[in-house]
């Protein structure tokens, strides 16, 4: 495996703890959403799973330039 696939996954998993994460306290500090938490978090986690490989690799081929 390549430095720029294992940079990329490394990236990766720290953007998707990092979007959770504040994805989570927005979900529970927000009243409306707070009443029924389970659905948000469950929006939140699909979103971060999408969303987290491309910036791993966005980033890591910026970072490899």
């Amino acid at each position: 495996m390549s430095t720029n696939f294992h940079l990329a996954s490394m990236i990766g998993s720290i953007a998707f703890i990092v979007l959770v994460g504040s994805g989570f306290i927005v979900v529970l500090t927000v009243p409306s959403l707070a009443q029924k938490p389970i659905y948000p978090m469950l929006a939140v986690v699909g979103a971060a799973l999408l969303i987290t490989p491309v910036i791993g690799w966005y980033v890591a081929t910026r970072i490899q330039r």
